[in-house]
């Protein structure tokens, strides 16, 4: 009897057990295939940032060097005659130098490779080398490879560490170096300018794209780790002890099929997953170039790729697992049935309650169709999802559900799969619909599983709505987008702001300081012979060009907020707040005034550009005052919408909020300049700091009674 009722359990259980791991199969590897296309889009986004960051930066040292080689005082040079030309240069680039805190060296060499001007990088200043420790560079790669190229051409060097007297400079200075040919009125080559970068910034903004389970590396050209995940492997190729210490060493077979796909690709073998762009130096740089070209990459471990769908698996095995144990317990049921009548009734029935209980707790739809296609079964997800009565769907081919212009298709589809039944997605590739019993589409993704059920071919379909998923993918390709041309524009900004701030900084100011020094001449020299209405017209002359000198000073410090990179720390505003208020008291030491610090504001931020925004707003609150007396200045703190929230409030002459959209604005003013002195550039400047700090500002404000401008951080 034993053995009877194991056999007959054992082909009831068959069919059944298949079924269930089906459908368990396609809903694991429905999320697996899930959890890895976000992993991946995630890793392509990764690489894409790393690699616009590593190009942009260095298509902006290309900007500069350009500009450095079309300096006036260089030119003055190249004419001869004058012989302050050297000392005119070196203070051009001294001040170029001060002002970008990542270049290291600049110099200016003659054809022989004999340094004429070179300004170097101490510390957080600069300094011009004495003509005495100038040297001959004339057999360092660079030179010679910048004194190769013709005019509109630059040179770029590999990011390798730099080399002082023949030894690696310590602490170890990552650089790279670009150059450029310089030529005379005449079209003549007379030198080259050559200035070193401290690489170190762009390893940085790479390494930080990393997460906690991943690594960000670069790589050079030629297989060399420039970042990694030890310190000893980095820039292996400068030390004659570390040649083999190579990416290329260490994983030849994934660098052997990366130079076969150079441009972008994903690599698996037994040491994990390798994704990988390629960072030319130079947008749209070709094979035959020889400007030097990196790779950016991610390596996930294999024990991380493990873990990343492991415990998804290890979880719907537990599920499968149970199902199998019930689908035996039916089974064995439904053999005792049939072996034992007297309580079969009983027992089929409990059994078939334990089947279509798993259906029914199923969270997609499922449909059980027979070898002509016809429906013998649903679950109730599928009376919700077609909006059809299970008795309006049993015995119908299952095309009532497939939309009308793919019926025809679909039965031919269908005999196709029952000679060759297995178990796999639907329309792997296409994009499937189903129809509702309204007449509406919807997408969806389907699992067939085949089986028999009393020696009949069976199959078991897993329909799910993907539209919230597809929707979901179309908009994570618009981000994309989006994020791509925001990227573009942002660079073309930055490029435009530091043009921008040199031309104004150094074309601009010397024709104002001759505006206001010969009109003041004038006035000594020939004060006696003019009127008082000419007295007049010089002042205004003069007033004007200081006017003019004191905006192009608060467009630049603008241009600076906008390029400046914020560290974060702890600042202390009331402080800061104190501070700036002495300094305003002391020099109107007769206005009568109430100040009001809040005591304890902490915040955390770039402490500089906070001072520049408090400094501008208390500043205004001092400036909007003046006709008031006593007048009153409060910075204290406050909650708005949950959120901490800084404030500057006065009792001066405020403004009317209809034109408060324009305030933040460059060159906006609600006054007279000749009631309140001022450029129209402060506010602006202000809510730039307050935006890189990622907050918001703005103010509230009535004539004659006063402002208060609020601020988060």
């Amino acid at each position: 009897m034993s053995r009877r009722i194991a056999g007959r359990a054992a082909l009831i259980f068959v069919p059944l057990a298949l079924a269930v791991l089906g459908v368990t199969y396609l809903l694991y590897a429905s999320q697996a295939n899930a959890i890895r296309s976000d992993i991946h889009a995630r890793e392509e986004h990764v690489l894409e940032v790393a690699r616009e960051r590593l190009t942009l930066n260095i298509g902006s040292l290309i900007t500069d060097v350009s500009y450095l080689s079309d300096q006036d005082a260089l030119r003055n040079l190249l004419a001869g005659g004058n012989p302050e030309a050297v000392q005119h240069l070196a203070a051009e680039y001294l001040a170029f130098a001060r002002h970008h805190p990542f270049v290291d060296q600049i110099r200016f060499m003659d054809l022989t490779g004999q340094e004429i001007v070179r300004v170097n990088k101490q510390g957080e200043d600069a300094e011009i080398v004495p003509d005495g420790e100038l040297q001959n560079k004339s057999d360092r790669y660079y030179t010679k490879q910048t004194l190769k190229l013709d005019r509109g051409q630059a040179f770029v060097s590999p990011i390798d560490l730099n080399v002082e007297h023949g030894e690696i400079e310590q602490p170890l200075k990552p650089t790279i170096r670009v150059g450029v040919p310089v030529f005379d009125g005449s079209g003549q080559k007379r030198g080259i300018i050559v200035m070193n970068y401290l690489a170190q910034r762009i390893l940085d903004r790479i390494h930080m794209l990393g997460a906690d389970d991943t690594d960000v590396w670069l790589l050079n050209s030629d297989g060399y780790w420039l970042l990694g995940s030890k310190p000893e492997d980095t820039f292996a190729f400068m030390y004659p002890d570390r040649k083999d210490r190579s990416f290329a060493t260490a994983y030849p077979e994934i660098w052997r099929l990366m130079q076969a796909r150079p441009q972008s690709g994903s690599l698996d073998d037994d040491h994990g997953r390798f994704a990988y762009v390629r960072a030319d130096s130079v947008s749209g740089q070709t094979e035959g170039e020889t400007l030097p070209y990196w790779f950016v990459m991610i390596h996930s471990p294999a024990a991380v790729l493990a873990t990343q769908t492991g415990g998804l698996r290890s979880r719907f095995s537990t599920a499968a697992a149970v199902l199998v144990l019930l689908v035996a317990a039916v089974s064995v049921g439904l053999a005792r049935y049939q072996i034992y009548r007297r309580d079969a009734q009983q027992q089929v029935s409990q059994s078939e309650a334990r089947f279509r209980g798993l259906l029914e707790s199923a969270p997609d739809a499922i449909l059980i169709t027979d070898d002509r296609g016809r429906i013998t079964l649903v679950n109730a997800q599928t009376e919700l999802l077609f909006g059809y009565r299970r008795d309006e769907l049993i015995g119908k081919p299952i095309e009532i559900l497939v939309p009308e212009r793919y019926r025809g298709a679909h039965v031919g589809h269908r005999s196709a799969y029952l000679g060759n039944a297995r178990t796999r997605p639907m329309g792997a590739g296409l994009e499937l619909y189903g129809l509702r019993k309204d007449g509406s589409e919807f997408p969806v993704a389907i699992g067939l599983s085949p089986t028999s059920i009393e020696d009949a071919p069976t199959v078991f379909c897993d329909v799910r709505d993907v539209t919230e998923q597809r929707a979901s993918q179309a908009k994570i390709q618009e981000l994309n987008q989006r994020l791509q041309l925001d990227n573009a524009e942002l660079a073309a900004v930055i490029k435009e702001l530091e043009a921008f701030s040199y031309s104004v900084s150094h074309d601009l100011r010397a024709p104002l300081r001759a505006i206001d020094g010969f009109s003041q001449a004038l006035m000594e020299d020939a004060g006696p012979l003019l009127n008082s209405e000419h007295l007049s017209y010089l002042n205004r002359v003069r007033q004007a060009a200081q006017r003019m000198g004191l905006l192009i000073d608060d467009l630049i410090k603008l241009a600076r907020v906008t390029r400046t990179d914020i560290k974060i720390g702890d600042v202390d505003l009331t402080a800061m707040a104190q501070k700036i208020v002495t300094e305003l008291q002391d020099g109107a030491p007769e206005r009568q005034a109430e100040f009001i610090i809040a005591p304890g504001l902490h915040t955390n931020g770039d402490s500089r550009l906070v001072q520049v925004a408090l400094d501008n707003l208390l500043g205004n609150s001092w400036k909007f005052t003046a006709p008031r007396s006593p007048a009153r200045i409060e910075f204290g703190s406050t909650d708005v919408d949950g959120k901490p929230t800084f404030f500057v409030q006065d009792n001066g002459v405020g403004f009317d909020m209809t034109y408060a959209g324009k305030m933040f604005g460059a060159f906006q003013r609600f006054h007279d300049a000749r009631e309140f002195a001022g450029t129209g550039i402060g506010l602006a400047t202000v809510q730039r700091i307050i935006h890189k700090h990622g907050g918001r500002i703005w103010a509230e404000s009535q004539p004659g009674v006063g402002a208060t401008f609020y601020f988060t951080l």
